[in-house]
């Protein structure tokens, strides 16, 4: 099998950190990945069941970024709080779509973007925006929980065992051997990181290890998830422990930003039957207090949940007895 080695100094193992939030923009490389091919994990059987049936077949020229090699790795754009056009001269776009080119994989398609035509560009934004909302949104709690819970263990592990623990726990794809890290992947490479962080990064979706040498960090990414991945549970209505603590209308608004994320203020007003200024001054408390943040667009305010605005709405929300227990994935796809 090929083996990417990788030569760690005490200096490298002082300087490794484990990502404890997820990386959006693989997590949505990886969700395009699996529908164009069959989900080779079962735990992903179910996800790519219930994403296929809302996914656009006429968004299908996305795969054309896609080959058994290259994984795209410039959707960040497209999973930001207020969604951005992607870039393809950034140069993680211009780099795939050339590796695109020499394995003789281009398309009009991707021809196009790599041209930055603007069709092309407006094309592939207007797809991973309905990508992002079919397959990553309705399970960005659940991703973000396997991402947090992976990377606790992890962080467990180094301090009780230090860096050896924690390396040669972490998948059984990675072994280190005091000296040298080994990971099993589809390529063969010697690598060291010449005083860059080695960033250790948990992934909800991802099936095997992968490596990402950048000029600043070096990042392996890694499977973590053990049970099918299912959708978060629906917050229709502010909890009643929610309200007790918040007021009435206060938690109103911070579940409508929860559920909505770059909810502007005259749809947050509208949603709660208030004018425009009082939805203001309750978007103004929630960020003050650290559960919503706000951005300009122009003329209009979006405001997007924080870390903790979501964990104290979804924190109080009735369990989701499918989460509890997890029916066994069936249906198509192959492990």
């Amino acid at each position: 099998m090929p083996l990417i080695r990788i030569r760690l100094t005490p200096d490298d193992l002082d300087r490794i950190r484990v990502a404890d939030t997820p990386d959006l923009g693989y997590e949505l490389a990886l969700a395009g990945q699996y529908l164009a091919l069959p989900a080779p994990n079962r735990h992903l059987t179910a996800w790519r069941r219930d994403v296929a049936r809302t996914w656009n077949p006429r968004h299908g020229r996305l795969f054309d970024l896609y080959t058994e090699l290259y994984l795209p790795a410039f959707f960040e754009e497209a999973t930001l709080p207020v969604p951005a056009a992607i870039d393809p001269q950034s140069p993680p776009a211009v780099a795939h779509l050339r590796d695109l080119a020499r394995s003789g994989a281009l398309t009009p398609f991707t021809r196009g973007l790599a041209d930055g035509h603007p069709r092309a560009v407006s094309d592939l934004t207007r797809i991973l925006t309905g990508l992002r909302a079919t397959a990553l949104d309705p399970y960005r709690r659940r991703v973000t929980s396997v991402v947090a819970t992976a990377s606790a263990g992890a962080l467990t592990r180094a301090a009780v065992g230090g860096p050896g623990e924690l390396l040669n726990r972490l998948h059984p794809s990675v072994h280190w051997d005091g000296r040298v890290l080994r990971l099993n992947t589809n390529v063969e490479a010697a690598e060291s990181l010449e005083g860059r962080p080695l960033i250790l990064q948990p992934s909800a979706l991802a099936t095997r290890i992968s490596f990402n040498p950048l000029s600043d960090e070096v990042i392996i990414s890694y499977p973590a998830a053990t049970t099918p991945l299912t959708r978060d549970p629906e917050l229709r209505t502010p909890p009643q422990a929610l309200e007790c603590l918040m007021g009435s209308t206060r938690a109103a608004a911070l579940v409508a930003v929860v559920r909505t994320p770059a909810l502007t203020t005259s749809r947050l007003a509208a949603t709660l039957g208030v004018s425009v200024a009082a939805a203001s001054r309750h978007a103004a408390v929630l960020r003050d207090s650290g559960l919503i943040t706000t951005t300009r667009n122009g003329q209009s305010v979006h405001h997007h949940p924080t870390r903790l605005g979501l964990d104290l709405a979804h924190g109080s929300a009735p369990q989701d007895p499918s989460a509890q227990n997890p029916s066994p994935p069936g249906g198509g796809g192959s492990s």
